[in-house]
């Protein structure tokens, strides 16, 4: 997005939407955090007392994503459950060995992802076997990521089933 588009977008907020984007405002690139806090000082506005409202909202979101996601990541033994599955948006951070991407939950049922529950941005340690994660904050539901979960669920499934009836053909 060009900075002109960007300024005539944060031009067209209300009040309200860009102090609960400026709450956030560490999740914006440089160029859009200059552009937000441009448009705040052109309408006189306030952050420093106006914020602390939407600071406790933003803070009682997180807490909220944070203890909805706490036993989403379950796998009972028939494969019945909840689990993340997609990883987009990543970014990594190789002096603290952190990683920050985006993931959907899906109801699993027989391993499979059925139905799509939320999307969390989360952070941790890039290592295979971690499972240990922080859920930083829920995002509206990434239907494209979801699309792409399930093209690759329908693929691994045709393949075994296409594997299973050459071997039973050949048998």
């Amino acid at each position: 997005m060009e900075i002109q588009d960007l300024a005539e977008e944060y031009r067209t907020k209300t009040d309200e939407e860009l102090l609960r984007l400026a709450v956030t405002a560490a999740d914006l690139t440089p160029e859009a955090n200059l552009m937000l806090s441009n448009e705040l000082a052109r309408r006189g506005i306030n952050t420093a007392e106006r914020l602390a409202p939407f600071r406790e909202e933003e803070k009682k979101r997180q807490e909220e994503a944070g203890k909805h996601t706490g036993s989403l990541f379950i796998i009972h033994p028939f494969g019945i459950g909840h689990f993340r599955f997609g990883k987009a948006d990543g970014v990594y951070n190789p002096a603290s060995g952190l990683e920050r991407f985006q993931t959907t939950i899906f109801i699993v049922l027989f391993w499979l992802p059925v139905i799509p529950t939320g999307t969390f941005v989360i952070e941790k340690k890039r290592s295979f076997f971690s499972q240990k994660f922080r859920v930083l904050r829920r995002v509206p539901l990434d239907w494209r990521q979801v699309r792409r979960v399930w093209g690759v669920t329908l693929g691994v499934l045709l393949a075994i089933i296409l594997a299973l009836a050459v071997l039973l053909y050949f048998s």
